[in-house]
């Protein structure tokens, strides 16, 4: 099935509006996707940033509580009293009352720990867990952490049964001389800390929120058991205080830094449930646009059905035109730029018979002037045989100038009819031209000399035939004096420069400027009908500018022809 040109120029049309379209509701929807993750970022940054203000406030106050209990004078004094004593279990107990009375922060499940190296022994505010012998390595990390007294410990709490997981402070007491009596440690539950901050911003199937340790690692979490684990990204995380990546599947991490304590709270969140409803638009869009385009090309169907009708019958029409039936026009007639098709078309078929009938005339007429042409023929070959009759006549007779005058007529009367147009060897225009002035010199008794002055180099230049002769005619007529003896003519021939030059002079009278002009209306000859306008045409004919030639002749002194020729070895070079 072939499509119509106005279908398909329709068709391309809709194809490029629908692609334009379709590109620009999928360049909306990606921006817009854009700007909804930035905003949404953006929400998260801001409801991150106040739980880590919350959780650097909570931090904040269990630092300054342990930090102001270690310079009470209450407690140095019982540490010296248990130190002193016996340290029985009762002693014991009274320091844990001591510390669950200084301890003002209370929330969280905030618990309060003395750790007495010279005792090696542990005290708590908890009543019901007063006091206990220190594990190995269970108060280690309290010393290797004091480093950093702002950043809390994350640790397993190793004094209590459940081994609960807790935020830590430790904090050195030291004595009035300067010596270290202990170190002090508060404590709040990680899971209280969890649910206070984070539980209630988590939503089960998009949103999942974490608090980070600076160097990284989970440190809470909803599941228990990602706590512990790595997080990627951790040095672009360290170097900005909100970060947020994209991971495999479209989740999102946004993650934001607490000024006081360097934690991070970080939130895993899927783009693919934010971009749903955004999504599930774009589907509609692209539906609709596809029905719009159906519903389009089905109109550009019958659109172009009825307006390429006229062009269907203008194909028809060409088509008959094309086997040969100059008959068929177009009949079809409406108002737009058709309309001056169908008349131009239908002229130029018109013009084209008229045409095709000259062309027919013209190749009657044409057949009709060879057979004439044939017919012709038989008359030149007659004057050959008989001037050869003649001559061979003459020969018998013994009469050699005669047979030589004859051959030399019969060698020019041969190239005035059969070598018209063609090229021939400069050689050969030369032997021409001294046929030509053999019967010259009989006709006028030898009064004048002919001198030849042929380059050898030039000799097989290729010329049209008699371009020469001519020129030779009009120095024998008007530069030989039949009152004198010294007439002559001096024929020169040379190669310059890829230009052949011929050189045709006589020292004569010379001649009137203006009668060179005139001298190819005033002396046709019959032998070969050429003329120095005839020359001139040739040679534009021929060569166009590349040649030319000029005559110069003064009074009393003689007549110069100069030919200009492009120095040809090849016959068809500027063949017609």
């Amino acid at each position: 099935m072939k499509l119509r040109f106005r279908f398909r120029i329709t068709l391309a049309i809709l194809i490029v509006a629908y692609v334009c379209v379709l590109g620009a509701v999928l360049l909306n929807y990606y921006d817009s996707k854009q700007m909804l993750e930035q905003n949404y970022i953006q929400s998260l940054d801001e409801k991150m940033s106040i739980q880590a203000e919350k959780f650097d406030e909570t931090m904040q106050e269990m630092y300054q509580n342990v930090r102001h209990i270690s310079h009470e004078p209450e407690l140095t004094e019982q540490i010296h009293t248990y130190l002193n004593g016996e340290q029985s279990y009762s002693d014991g107990v009274k320091m844990s009352q001591v510390l669950n009375r200084l301890l003002t922060f209370d929330d969280l499940g905030s618990t309060l720990y003395l750790y007495l190296p010279q005792c090696d022994q542990v005290f708590s505010s908890m009543e019901y867990y007063a006091v206990r012998d220190a594990e190995d390595g269970a108060v280690l990390f309290w010393l290797e952490e004091m480093d950093n007294p702002f950043t809390p410990i994350s640790c397993i709490n190793r004094f209590v049964r459940s081994s609960e997981r807790v935020y830590a402070y430790p904090h050195p007491i030291y004595d009035e001389d300067g010596s270290e009596l202990g170190i002090l440690c508060i404590t709040a539950d990680e899971r209280l800390m969890y649910y206070a901050l984070m539980d209630s911003m988590n939503r089960e199937d998009t949103e999942l929120y974490r608090i980070l340790l600076p160097d990284g690692m989970i440190c809470s979490a909803k599941n228990i058991s990602e706590i512990g684990e790595w997080t990627e990204g951790l040095e672009e995380q360290q170097k900005n205080r909100m970060n947020a990546a994209v991971g495999a599947g479209d989740i999102l991490f946004v993650s934001v830094e607490a000024p006081f304590t360097h934690y991070r709270m970080q939130c895993q969140s899927d783009l693919n449930h934010l971009t749903n409803t955004l999504r599930s638009r774009l589907f509609t869009l692209i539906e609709v646009s596809m029905v719009g385009f159906l519903f389009l090309l089905v109109f550009a169907v019958v659109l172009s059905s009825r307006l390429s009708r006229p062009l269907e019958e203008l194909a028809q029409a060409m088509d008959q035109v094309g086997s040969g039936d100059f008959s068929a026009r177009v009949r079809s007639q409406t108002d737009d730029e058709m309309e001056t098709l169908r008349e131009h078309f239908n002229t130029m078929v018109s013009r084209m018979d008229e045409l095709m009938e000259q062309v027919v005339h013209e190749r009657t007429q044409k057949k009709e002037a060879e057979l004439n042409a044939l017919q012709y023929q038989i008359r030149p070959h007659f004057m050959y045989n008989t001037l050869n009759s003649i001559r061979f006549a003459a020969t018998l007779q013994r009469n050699q100038k005669l047979a030589e005058l004859l051959g030399a007529f019969i060698a020019l009367l041969e190239a005035s009819i059969q070598r018209q147009g063609a090229f021939i060897p400069l050689r050969e225009e030369i032997k021409l031209v001294k046929d030509y002035l053999s019967l010259q010199a009989f006709r006028y008794f030898d009064c004048f000399e002919t001198v030849y002055d042929i380059a050898p180099e030039a000799e097989d230049c290729y010329m049209p035939c008699l371009l020469l002769q001519p020129m030779v005619e009009n120095a024998v007529f008007h530069g030989v004096d039949t009152q004198k003896n010294d007439n002559r003519i001096v024929i020169t021939a040379w190669l310059e420069s890829n230009t052949l030059y011929v050189s045709i002079q006589d020292n004569g009278e010379g001649m009137p400027e203006k009668l060179s002009e005139d001298a190819s209306a005033d002396d046709r000859r019959r032998l070969t009908g050429i003329g120095l306008q005839n020359v001139r045409q040739r040679l534009q004919l021929y060569y166009g500018d590349l040649a030319e030639f000029t005559i110069s002749s003064e009074p009393g002194k003689g007549t110069t022809v100069l030919f200009r020729l492009p120095a040809s070895h090849d016959p068809d070079v500027y063949k017609l």
